[in-house]
């Protein structure tokens, strides 16, 4: 009795561990953004701006919403461009994403080349009919909005309607995206 106990025990275990989902599984299914994305993404590749696709998903997405025209933006976006390159040789698991409130192409792709953001953009004849990506953003400029893979905040330029700015999600991001 107690052999067949063990063996029923033990053929259990061995079916609920090969039913039990992969190490790692949830992290490989796709985000709820990389359909959205796909084609979407425009960069900075020496001096010219083309078309952009991510080598692999990041785990988080940081939306930084904001225009070549914004004086608040034109001095927050070199500290985030510094704070990114900084984090160049170690393992990102989030990718900054540019939503641009420019009113035309040429100014938005001036404002990438001159302050050399290094990250990609959406086109922007697609930013106004990402709806999906544009509720991320606050009542003004500059917002940077860190989500995870299902688009949950995890961090925002604002809080309720309060505004506590860009910087507050860029010096979350390290913690925030620990592994």
């Amino acid at each position: 009795m107690k052999t067949s106990l063990l063996a029923l025990l033990l053929v259990t275990l061995s079916f609920n561990a090969s039913a039990a989902e992969p190490a790692g599984a949830q992290d490989a299914k796709p985000s709820i953004f990389k359909d959205m994305l796909k084609g979407k993404l425009v960069a900075l590749t020496g001096k010219r701006i083309g078309k952009y696709e991510m080598a692999e998903e990041p785990q988080f997405y940081a939306f930084y919403f904001s225009a070549h025209w914004c004086p608040p933006c034109r001095a927050f976006t070199p500290k985030l461009v510094e704070f990114y390159n900084a984090q160049e040789g170690k393992k990102k698991n989030f990718e900054i994403i540019f939503v641009s409130s420019d009113h035309d192409e040429k100014s938005m792709e001036e404002y990438i080349k001159v302050d050399a953001m290094p990250w990609p953009a959406i086109a922007f004849r697609s930013v106004e009919r990402m709806k999906e990506i544009k509720k991320y953003a606050g009542a003004g400029i500059p917002c940077l909005v860190l989500v995870d893979r299902e688009g949950k905040v995890i961090s925002d330029s604002y809080e309720g309607k309060t505004y506590v700015g860009p910087t507050k999600v860029m010096n979350d991001i390290p913690a925030k995206t620990a592994k």
